[in-house]
């Protein structure tokens, strides 16, 4: 009887340490699901609110071979001058006339005109004026001679850089279609459209992006412009 008394406790007292041990089990797997979940839901969270990684709203166009791929400066001795044009940015800042950013933009041009990176220095300034300054106004007042003379001095900078950016300069042509003569125009659009369709050119292309979607899209229109608009 006796013997048997302590089995049944012996028995017990194993099932409620089991029990006990089950429990921690449970509870520990709780914990670590509990915590995968809330590690989880912040994970979710994070990429909720992280910000999508924006395409450049243009790129320049810098020939293959070039030193200055990416906007290198190779003399890290001297001030590097593809920080000018953003320098000129932040200085204007907040001015709501952009007739002193056009002055610094075109005195900074006047200081590095002839050296062999004149050409980027030519694409920025003129895709900072065009893209964020004129063609706001452009869009408001089409008919304003100063606005319009400003159109035609960075499309001409770009036209020199030998620019691809078929998009604005299409944007700037039909600005200028009662400024320029309709030779010229027709020659800008062909000139930009044949670099651009270029087979090497046209091959290299990142058309997945909207930059090179666009680049070859205005491209055609251009050379359709320059059909149209030939002698």
């Amino acid at each position: 009887m006796k013997n048997r008394l302590e089995f049944d406790t012996f028995m017990i007292s194993l099932g409620l340490g089991t029990v006990v041990l089950q429990w921690g089990f449970d509870r520990q797997e709780k914990i670590g699901a509990e915590r995968l979940a809330a590690e989880r839901m912040e994970a979710a969270s994070m990429a909720q609110v992280a910000p999508p990684v924006q395409e450049p709203l243009y790129k320049l166009t810098i020939p293959e071979g070039s030193p200055y791929q990416n906007l290198a400066w190779p003399h890290s001795s001297q001030p590097n001058p593809f920080e000018q044009v953003e320098s000129i940015v932040r200085q204007n800042e907040g001015i709501a006339n952009y007739a002193g950013k056009d002055t610094d933009m075109r005195i900074l041009l006047e200081a590095h005109q002839g050296q062999p990176y004149y050409f980027i220095l030519q694409q920025q300034a003129a895709n900072e004026m065009l893209r964020h300054e004129l063609f706001h106004h452009y869009y408001q007042d089409p008919t304003s001679a100063d606005m319009l003379a400003g159109i035609e001095f960075y499309t001409q900078q770009l036209v020199e850089a030998g620019s691809a950016d078929s998009k604005l300069i299409y944007m700037c042509l039909r600005a200028l279609r009662d400024v320029w003569p309709r030779e010229k125009i027709a020659e800008v659009a062909r000139q930009t459209a044949e670099r651009v369709l270029a087979p090497p050119a046209l091959a290299g292309a990142d058309t997945a992006t909207t930059i090179g979607y666009h680049q070859v899209v205005y491209a055609r229109v251009l050379q359709k412009m320059g059909a149209k608009a030939g002698p």
